[in-house]
């Protein structure tokens, strides 16, 4: 049945850039087309909005984005992730504070990899002036502090974490500074005034709407937005390979409708089949146990739906588990962000068969 090829640990998270177990999608070469054909043709610098349910590859494509324009362009890139250390829980409800992080984090990141350059301390006397708004502080910085001073640099952001702000009081303060800098300062003006910001990538996982009436996204038609697809059946089977297993077409079908063909859930299943050398019908047994292989993955989800204060999320996915609708649209909205529920035909249902099964024996109703 199989020869054991990849013998690592469980891929989870951002997948290293030097695995096998990696797949290319059109989406990797869409991007570098976008950050380099489309850059050079419109001499303007790219904005790009790569978005996915969660679980789909965003930041595994991130690393990759800034890796190739590293390598192969020999761009400066500058990596910010609000979940990291630099961005803690209050600083998504504190407009002022979360600028302010992103702002530092900015500017020290591309002062790293720059010898010599060292830009103004943002403490330093009249650089922040607490009478404008954040915003325009950031903007203002960044522009006469970082960009103009290597404005003969090829560089690019790339901003992870994004989801993070979704919800919050900050979110539509942040998202309308970028709307503004892809509209105002990353595109030749009438007079040709030269580009100096960099190109900017973010990711997030569907579109980030200002509350929950639904009155449009802030970053509705700003820059290029690309969608990550999940893995085609073809590149089932090339992952199939590397696992040692020898699986044909069908085999590959029955693992996607199992598990749909979402990539952190495909490499948890093959990794499960190859290295405790069981069959798909024995994995799909263990899959509903609350210590079966996806417990990690699903755990999580069914803590957000069972948390006191969720009590509607709870409803609306009971109801569409059920196959029932719901007019909960905000609660449709968080359900699809976080990859358990996708638009059907006529209305929304269970992203996956694992999803149901999981859910409906361990969900309390």
């Amino acid at each position: 049945m199989k020869s054991f090829a990849y013998k690592g640990i469980l891929l989870t998270g951002v997948v290293p850039l030097d695995s096998i177990l990696y797949i290319k999608r059109k989406v990797d070469e869409l991007c570098h087309y976008e950050l380099t054909s489309v850059r050079e043709r419109n001499q303007s610098v790219p904005f790009i909005r790569l978005k996915g349910a969660k679980g789909i590859g965003k930041s595994s494509l991130l690393e990759r984005i800034g890796n190739f324009l590293e390598k192969e362009r020999k761009e400066k890139v500058v990596r910010i992730d609000l979940g990291t250390d630099a961005f803690n829980s209050s600083t998504f409800t504190d407009i002022e504070k979360l600028f302010y992080s992103f702002t530092k984090e900015v500017k020290e990141a591309f002062a790293k990899l720059i010898p010599g350059f060292e830009p103004r301390d943002l403490e330093d006397l009249g650089v922040w002036d607490k009478n404008k708004a954040p915003g325009k502080n950031c903007t203002d910085y960044l522009e006469e502090h970082v960009f103009q001073k290597i404005d003969k640099t090829p560089k690019t952001l790339l901003i992870d974490g994004i989801d993070l702000i979704l919800g919050k009081p900050t979110q539509d303060d942040f998202l309308l500074v970028l709307r503004t800098w892809s509209e105002t300062k990353m595109k030749l003006t009438v007079n040709n005034t030269k580009v100096i910001w960099p190109s900017i990538v973010i990711a997030y996982s569907t579109e980030p709407y200002p509350d929950a009436k639904f009155q449009g996204s802030p970053l509705q038609n700003v820059g290029t937005s690309i969608e990550l697809d999940e893995f085609t059946p073809e590149s089932i089977l090339n992952l199939t390979k590397l696992y040692g297993l020898t699986w044909n077409s069908e085999d590959a079908k029955g693992l996607i409708q199992f598990v749909e063909s979402r990539p952190s859930l495909i490499q948890i299943a093959l990794y499960q089949i190859s290295q405790a050398n069981i069959s798909l019908e024995q994995l799909e047994k263990e899959a509903v146990k609350i210590a079966g292989p996806f417990s990690d993955y699903l755990l999580k989800y069914l803590k957000i739906l069972q948390a006191p204060g969720n009590e509607e999320l709870k409803d609306c996915f009971q109801n569409i588990l059920q196959g029932k609708d719901s007019d909960d649209v905000f609660s449709k909205y968080q359900l699809e962000k976080i990859g358990l529920i996708r638009s059907g035909k006529n209305k929304e249902e269970v992203s996956c068969e694992l999803y149901r099964r999981f859910f409906e024996k361990n969900l309390d109703f």
